[in-house]
């Protein structure tokens, strides 16, 4: 029997797809998530995978034991930039309306706007001989990708 990792890469949704500098493009792309399998994104800079949006499941094939698979949006710096930008934007309005200085809000907004949510999402498992663990992936607005595991329907 075959020990299995089963993963269904979700597209974003079209808010999160609209955080980009080209979204007039990506729009109508389906868009791809970074995987490493057994690998630290930290240590190991290029993925094991790049997994596009997809109906059916990709399937890895994986040896019984402990196992680690990190997921990554490989535009999470640009939607923070957006994210950055408007922020200051809205900031600047906010500061220079109440009579402020509006380089002192652009500042702010930036900042809150950028934020600390550019994140990796990750799976951690054990298999026996024969498991099949079933999870999707779906990369987030603020720059993260939510994993979650699949249960089975019952019938």
């Amino acid at each position: 029997m075959k020990t299995q990792l089963s993963i269904l890469v979700k597209n974003e949704s079209l808010l999160s797809r609209a955080y980009s500098f080209l979204w007039f493009i990506n729009i109508f792309k389906k868009m791809s998530v970074n995987v490493w399998i057994d690998q630290d994104p930290d240590r190991v800079k290029t993925p094991t995978h790049v997994l596009k949006a997809n109906q059916d499941p990709y399937e890895f094939d994986l040896a019984p034991g402990e196992h680690i698979v990190y997921f990554s949006d490989p535009r999470a710096g640009g939607k923070a930039a957006i994210r950055a930008v408007t922020g200051a934007l809205v900031g600047a309005s906010f500061a220079g309306g109440a009579g402020g200085s509006m380089l002192a809000g652009a500042s702010a907004g930036a900042d809150i706007g950028a934020g600390n949510s550019v994140g990796v999402g990750y799976a951690s498992f054990l298999l026996q001989e024969g498991d099949v663990f079933k999870i999707s992936a779906k990369p987030t607005r603020k720059g993260g990708v939510k994993v979650k595991q699949i249960k089975e329907k019952k019938s």
